[in-house]
């Protein structure tokens, strides 16, 4: 706590401190030109933008970093970002990502500009193969004035290979073949893409199948629930009706199958080979995008229909089968312009989810949960962010959105309604050509889920015939909402040792979060020894808390010169709340919060050998701040894990090849993630062939 109340301060002296160093470097060599970083565009805001023109922290990872990285799942590829991490454990099906301790429905996912809405209880909501990305975007911190419900904790935003990824300039046709093997687990994936473009129309198809088994923990012991098998198709056709107009057509189907825990993740069980059930899901998607832009100044208009289904056919451990489904139907309407020195966007959205699920018909199943068997929502917004640049120093930043959203189960014959206005503000100033001040205000809101508002049941079993605890209803759910302010350094300097380039950011925010869904678990603490008759003895009802507090900061550095590149990074996101254990309520650390974690990766690259190969370290910190009032809460130790990489990319002969050979957990640490039961995957050897033609 003592290191975020002097971060401000730092952050000061950062700047003051760069400052010297880059004008003293400038002085010894002001004719030397650093070496230029490329360019880097994102979509999280909604319209395609340079990532330093934006003033929200968003961290990319690039097609690039991926290869390196070669992660089982797209989780994976931002588990170095700092104040993000993975949570479910190792089974990649079952993963979520935290951004800045909030995680799961908090977080919203968006795969090519549409809202995957398939995060359901315990189920899976990650499906993509990340050998089809190219590219995943982390935005960080409330942004519902942008994507609406959903988006409390951030937003990850997934973009897919196009035409113009996979042929090579010049050319009308162009694709790759990839093969790729692990061998903790015996992981084995393939990877077939090809594309074709003229004038007119572009089209790729591309296929992946990952099949893997057990993996080993750190220690050797077996980590159980990594078997699976995972396919993909995805289908793109893009039509230029004329110079200003053009149509796209998209088809993802996914398949995936496995044997993970009970509950979906690693959190809340033990690991062990009885705890593990059947699931296969199939997740579908089907998208047609319209943009006409150049007709008109005020006319960039870019419009979207998307339809998702998730199908999750589950066998429990006492046989049977569950069924849960996922069906949206979705739109976005964007238009931008410009107004002399004025920015403008404007858009509509909406959805309609509709969950259906059915429970096992045994005579062992009874006593369980029963979520919604039936249950529509519907939401729509309507939104605005418009940018104002004063002068060369100063620019300023407003958006407004409003959302209307209903729930209806056919179980409980309710209705539930609610609308919620998210605004945001933001201002930054350029106080020299090296340095850039950003202070943003944003409010978000997630509206509850379904779930959430219906579930009844039996949530679980004593130990006596009859003594159970019951899930309730509640459908008086507020929705949660939150209030973050943030303030960001950025720094650039060229020529500081050389032909270089220096960049540093800084960014410490607080975010308020109101009406905090939980569940509240009323055990048999408060009940006493068993009944003899069988009633409900004790009871699990979501409620909303008050007065959530998050707060934290990050710091990164990038730096490279010639042929080696650098970079660090640290996040700390810590948090209290209203802690509920029975009818008592206490201020206290909040669960679920990552540990803080430092990260740094250097490379090198020795291009007369075609060979770039580096070092990755991150170490994450012992995770002491767990809610006192929870008697089972316990410190979850630090880690440290190295991981050495490989590429080779041979310019003179076999032109096209391109190999990653990567060591992941060089060390083969026995770890667990913070808030996890179980220990995660010890070393792993990962290596993977493509030719791209």
């Amino acid at each position: 706590m003592k290191m975020f109340k002097q971060f401000p301060l730092s952050l000061l002296a950062l700047a003051i401190s760069s400052a010297t160093l880059s004008q003293h470097a400038i002085a010894a060599d002001d004719s030397k030109q650093a070496t230029q970083l490329a360019v880097v565009h994102v979509n999280a805001t909604r319209t395609e933008q340079v990532k330093e023109d934006v003033t929200r922290q968003i961290a990319v990872v690039s097609a690039e970093e991926i290869s390196e990285i070669q992660p089982n799942s797209v989780a994976e590829t931002v588990k170095y970002q700092a104040n993000v991490s993975i949570e479910g454990g190792a089974v990649p099906g079952n993963q979520s990502i935290n951004i800045r301790g909030l995680s799961g429905e908090k977080v919203l996912q968006v795969i090519d500009g549409a809202r995957s809405n398939t995060n359901f209880s315990h189920r899976p909501s990650y499906f993509l193969d990340p050998e089809l990305l190219s590219s995943v975007e982390v935005l960080k911190g409330p942004s519902s004035n942008l994507w609406g419900s959903g988006a409390l904790g951030g937003v990850v935003v997934q973009n897919t290979i196009t035409a113009d990824d996979v042929i090579a300039a010049g050319k009308s046709v162009g694709g790759f073949v990839k093969a790729g093997y692990q061998d903790n687990g015996d992981v084995w994936n393939t990877t077939g893409t090809v594309a074709a473009k003229n004038d007119e129309f572009n089209g790729l198809f591309a296929a992946t199948f990952r099949d893997s088994s057990e993996m080993e923990q750190g220690n050797g012991n077996t980590l159980y629930g990594t078997e699976a098998e995972n396919s993909t198709i995805l289908a793109k056709l893009g039509w230029n009706l004329d110079s200003h107009q053009t149509l796209n057509f998209q088809v993802r189907r996914a398949n995936l199958e496995g044997v993970p825990p009970t509950v979906g993740s690693a959190d809340d069980l033990i690991n062990g080979s009885e705890n593990l059930i059947q699931r296969d899901v199939t997740d579908t998607h089907i998208a047609i995008d319209y943009k006409i832009s150049g007709t008109s100044p005020l006319l960039n208009l870019t419009t979207k229909a998307y339809y998702n289904k998730s199908e999750n056919e589950e066998t429990p451990l006492f046989g049977g089968t569950d069924q849960s489904d996922v069906e949206t139907i979705g739109f976005n309407i964007i238009n931008t312009f410009d107004l002399g020195k004025t920015s403008v966007m404007a858009g509509i959205d909406g959805y309609r989810d509709t969950v259906n699920t059915s429970r096992a018909e045994n005579p062992d199943s009874s006593n369980r949960p029963e979520p919604p068997s039936e249950a529509e929502s519907n939401v729509w917004g309507a939104f605005t962010n418009v940018t104002h640049i004063i002068n060369e120093q100063w620019q300023v930043e407003a958006g407004l959105r409003y959302d209307h959203f209903d729930t209806e189960s056919a179980d409980l014959d309710s209705d539930y309604s609610e609308s919620s206005w998210s605004p945001s503000a933001a201002i930054r100033w350029k106080a020299t050509d090296w340095l850039r001040w950003t202070l943003r205000y944003d409010e978000a809101f997630r509206a509850p889920s379904s779930y959430e508002l219906y579930i009844q049941g039996t949530h679980f079993n004593y130990g006596a015939p009859g003594w159970d605890n019951v899930f309730v209803a509640n459908t008086d759910l507020k929705p949660e909402k939150s209030a973050n302010i943030e303030l960001t350094a950025d720094l650039n300097f060229q020529n500081v040792f050389g032909k270089d380039q220096l960049s540093l950011f800084a960014t410490v925010f607080k975010n308020d979060v109101d009406d905090f869904i939980y569940l509240n678990v009323v055990t048999e603490d408060d009940f006493g020894a068993p009944p003899s008759c069988n009633c409900i003895t004790g009871t699990s009802t979501h409620l909303n808390a008050t007065d959530a507090e998050l707060k934290g900061f990050e710091v990164g550095a990038d730096y490279s010169i010639g042929a080696l590149s650098a970079s660090l990074s640290y996040g700390q996101t810590h948090a209290k709340g209203n802690t509920v254990v029975g009818d008592q309520v206490t201020r206290d650390y909040l669960a679920g919060i990552p540990a803080d974690k430092w990260v740094a990766d250097v490379n090198y690259g020795f291009w007369d050998i075609d060979t770039k190969a580096g070092v990755r370290v991150m170490h994450v910190s012992e995770q002491d701040r767990v809610p006192a009032a929870d008697a089972e809460a316990t410190e979850y130790d630090g880690y440290t894990l190295a991981d050495v990489y490989v590429s080779w990319e041979p310019s003179t002969f076999a032109q096209g090849l391109k190999i990653d050979l990567s060591l992941n957990n060089a060390f083969d640490q026995n770890y667990r993630v913070a808030w996890s039961e179980v220990y995660e995957p010890g070393r792993s050897v990962r290596l993977s062939a493509k030719y791209s033609f």
